[in-house]
């Protein structure tokens, strides 16, 4: 975490930017919440009673808040990427200053394969973290608590599907991302590896073939490519594992809601537009 917020710590020059990312990514989600609330309206007092007007007008209030998320989604996503270019702008100067500053002694241990990967790859990969994946963290956050929110206030009995639910969701996603920390982190040490090897090769290229030493190199660098191959392997087949594990619970959850649910609308306890947005928060 500590490292995390150094990095987040970059945008402290740019917290105008970060504002109106915030902003933006508020403003999107809230609307993104709407649209079920607005579909209900539509169900229970347009197309049931068969009031043209309702549909019309709620249909119209459906375009304008899709039209606004996108606005709102375009903004965000364009401060976000700029946000985060500069982050990586002013890590990747910060960086080179300080392999500068270092001591002989520590360039005599230091490999330079993988001070570039520190420069390229890993700055890549926080600015990852600071455009897209804090700021998909934070939209997930205003997400849960907005639709758990809406869930219990449409109908409480039924959203206690959601109180079994999800800690077993993010008790499988607490699995998996535990399991998938180390293998990222060899990931990028063998990408390093490579680098490390590709580097000392193209550098010496001509002491290579002065001794006829390319097809020892040649194996080098394949043993180095397979490691990192077989790492990102283990890698997809994790995640191959997690996300059809997660959308077998969410569509537990969708035929729960549907059934319980359905039920309750034959009981008339329920309407169905209310069913029909309960079931749109739940996928939220």
């Amino acid at each position: 975490m500590r490292s995390l917020a150094r990095a987040l710590g970059y945008l402290r020059p740019y917290w105008l930017l970060a504002l109106g990312i915030f902003l933006s990514l508020l403003l999107s989600s809230l609307l993104n919440l709407v649209i079920p609330a607005l579909t209900q309206r539509i169900i229970d007092d347009g197309i049931t009673v068969q009031a043209v007007t309702v549909i019309v007008l709620g249909t119209a209030a459906m375009i304008a808040v899709a039209l606004l998320r996108a606005l709102f989604s375009f903004t965000q996503g364009f401060w976000a990427a700029k946000a985060s270019q500069n982050v990586a702008y002013d890590m990747r100067n910060a960086l080179y200053e300080k392999i500068h500053a270092l001591s002989f002694g520590y360039h005599d241990r230091a490999q330079t394969g993988q001070l570039l990967t520190r420069a390229t790859s890993d700055v890549d990969r926080v600015q990852m973290f600071v455009g897209r994946g804090f700021i998909m963290f934070i939209t997930a956050l205003i997400m849960i608590v907005g639709s758990l929110i809406l869930l219990f206030s449409l109908d409480w009995q039924l959203a206690l599907i959601m109180v079994v639910l999800m800690p077993v969701t993010l008790g499988v996603f607490g699995f998996f991302a535990t399991r998938l920390r180390p293998l990222f982190t060899k990931v990028q040490q063998s990408l390093s590896h490579l680098n490390t090897v590709l580097q000392e090769n193209l550098a010496g290229i001509r002491v290579v073939k002065a001794f006829a030493r390319e097809p020892h190199e040649r194996e080098r660098f394949g043993l180095a490519n397979l490691d990192l191959m077989n790492e990102n392997i283990h890698v997809g087949r994790q995640i191959a594992i997690a996300f059809p594990l997660i959308f077998l619970l969410s569509n537990i959850g969708t035929w729960a809601v549907i059934w319980i649910g359905g039920l309750r609308v034959i009981g008339q306890d329920l309407t169905i537009g209310q069913l029909v947005a309960f079931q749109s928060y739940l996928m939220m």
